[in-house]
């Protein structure tokens, strides 16, 4: 099996990351003109798998650089799950953000996977515009 290479965003992975969006169904990011504003935004750090130079998985976080940041995304292609590549990506993304604490949330049929890292269970609400 081909090794993976974890390596910070650049603009030519926005269109792979798109097609992986597509693949998971997050409709939020299937535009590459909105990846690479997104990943570029400040405050944004985000990382890219890549498997014989193939977009494979991303991750991305904001931050304030000193003490909070939220992973905003984080996404492995189907084919490519269970060999370490999100685990590899949330680590280099949350070392790239120099914060001393990052925040999520998650589906509930993540938990087991973010249970694995050291970590406080919290309750949390997403609030969205016009509410």
């Amino acid at each position: 099996m081909s090794s993976v290479d974890i390596v910070p965003f650049e603009d030519g992975q926005a269109a792979g990351i798109a097609r992986l969006a597509t693949t998971v169904q997050w409709p939020s990011l299937t535009d590459p003109h909105v990846v690479r504003r997104v990943f570029a935004a400040p405050g944004s750090s985000a990382y890219t798998a890549l498997v014989d130079g193939e977009v494979v998985g991303f991750a991305q976080a904001l931050g304030d650089g000193v003490l909070q940041s939220h992973l905003s995304f984080l996404a492995v292609h189907p084919d490519h799950r269970g060999r370490g590549i999100a685990r590899l990506l949330t680590v280099a993304t949350f070392q790239a953000t120099g914060t001393k604490r990052m925040d999520l949330i998650t589906p509930e049929d993540a938990d087991g996977f973010y249970e694995s890292f050291e970590h406080t269970r919290m309750t949390g609400f997403r609030i969205y515009p016009g509410a």
